[in-house]
């Protein structure tokens, strides 16, 4: 048994080399802790990525929101040719049909 105690895995001969020898395991573990965390959250992310349900629902928001432009887009064409009309062929036009 050395100077620093049981369970160090090194031989110290002094306490500073106990305190240092502390110190870069303490960093060691943080470091293997951040790690950790990092690959938690990146496997969290790739599930929540790649759900089957998420991408359906992914697909049809965009097929509705461009049903939904294409809407709008063509009753905005229509509005700006029937804006186009002037008065007196607006007439005709309501009367004709």
């Amino acid at each position: 048994m050395g100077v620093c105690g049981a369970w160090y895995l090194s031989e110290c001969t002094e306490i500073t080399c106990c305190e240092s020898y502390r110190f870069r395991l303490y960093i060691l573990l943080f470091s293997i802790l951040c790690v950790l965390a990092a690959l938690l959250v990146g496997a969290t992310w790739l599930l929540l990525e790649f759900r089957p349900s998420y991408r359906n629902r992914i697909r049809r928001t965009d097929s509705e929101q461009a049903r939904i432009e294409m809407k709008s887009f063509e009753e905005t064409r229509y509005l700006r040719r029937y804006s186009e009309l002037n008065p007196l062929q607006a007439r005709r036009h309501s009367i004709d049909n």
